[in-house]
């Protein structure tokens, strides 16, 4: 029975890794992803922050382009559609940045 305790503990491993690819857990991970992007952690690592930054401008770069195509051809279709993604990868991009607040000194009495 003593030998088979590693690898009952590698088969509920890897049942607990593929639990979040089922409905109800893919669902709390999905949400958890858009709270993160949408309004930043101050407990990020560092691979989030720079996922979190990437995801953030590559919405500002398309932004960017679809105001470069309104002004080049004079549309206000493509106008309309840059400034919300300019808002969005500026915020997204901002919360990669997203610190906890430092506190207070104590006063010495």
């Amino acid at each position: 029975m003593n030998h088979r305790d590693p690898q009952d503990h590698l088969i509920e491993d890897v049942r607990a890794s593929q639990r979040n690819t089922l409905w109800p857990d893919a669902v709390v991970n999905s949400s958890r992803v858009d709270e993160l992007l949408w309004k930043g952690s101050a407990k990020a690592t560092k691979v989030q922050r720079l996922g979190i930054a990437i995801w953030g401008l590559t919405f500002a770069f398309l932004g960017v382009i679809f105001e470069m195509i309104a002004s080049q051809k004079d549309e206000l279709v493509p106008a309309f559609l840059g400034l919300p993604l300019l808002a969005l990868g500026a915020k997204t991009f901002l919360n990669a940045f997203k610190r906890n607040p430092k506190p207070a000194k104590a006063r010495k009495s």
